[in-house]
């Protein structure tokens, strides 16, 4: 089924009218139909089933609106290299995350000025939207600006993922499961510094090592977001 990202109140039974890049997309990439079946996503977990109204006029009927909880997990990954953070942003988004706050840590290998990081999250603010439609997640993470290590905050239970043996640290699945959100804490490449490490420690605040081998940051995100998420699905209503 065709899919569509409209940032607005969708209703039951009612039309909307495409235009700009959205409309472009629907009917002159893919081709959409008169009568085709459409789901319209909004990005604030309502998502619309309908179906294409009249092509020439860019409407879109939405027959049926039903809507999905808020994701329950906080991603704070080490800002990473061009193309590996565009990639965890995508896959991250097609999981489901409320939200992605990089940071930049003493051993990341990106640095970057405002103006370059505020053109970072148009970027990724634009992928994120391809990869709402991709998967059908009605959930637009937001996603902020990078911040300075000593910028973040993590006011909820944090796991953090780990490449040191001797600072992990057992948790059960109980501790996802009672909890009504979560941090997912990831490093660069080069693991936290030592005093990085020290600065994480609290309560509430996991250490894990992510299965036997070393893992490339972005597929350690994806990893441990992949656990967590499914943990938390299996006490869903």
């Amino acid at each position: 089924m065709l899919k569509i990202f409209h940032p607005e109140t969708i209703k039951a039974q009612s039309s909307i009218q495409l235009q700009g890049k959205e409309a472009h997309h629907l009917f002159h990439v893919l081709r959409g139909r008169d009568g085709e079946r459409v789901i319209v996503l909004n990005g604030q977990g309502y998502y619309g089933e309908g179906h294409i109204l009249d092509r020439r006029m860019g409407t879109v009927a939405i027959d049926e609106l039903h809507y999905r909880e808020k994701p329950k997990i906080y991603l704070y990954p080490a800002l990473l290299k061009s193309k590996a953070m565009d990639f965890l942003i995508r896959e991250a988004t097609a999981i489901g995350v409320a939200e992605i706050i990089p940071f930049v840590t003493q051993h990341s290998a990106v640095k970057m000025n405002v103006e370059m990081a505020k053109e970072k999250k148009l970027h990724w603010d634009n992928i994120a939207k391809e990869a709402c439609k991709q998967s059908g997640n009605p959930w637009l993470p937001a996603i902020e600006i990078p911040k300075k290590f000593a910028q973040i905050s993590l006011p909820r239970p944090t796991l953090i993922a780990s490449l040191r043996g001797e600072r992990t640290q057992i948790f059960s699945r109980e501790t996802i499961i009672r909890n009504s959100s979560i941090n997912l804490v990831i490093g660069p490449e080069g693991d936290f510094s030592e005093e990085e490490y020290e600065c994480f420690i609290g309560e509430n605040t996991y250490f894990i090592q992510l299965g036997k081998n070393v893992l490339r940051s972005e597929i350690a995100a994806l990893y441990l977001l992949s656990v967590v998420d499914h943990i938390m699905g299996e006490n869903e209503p």
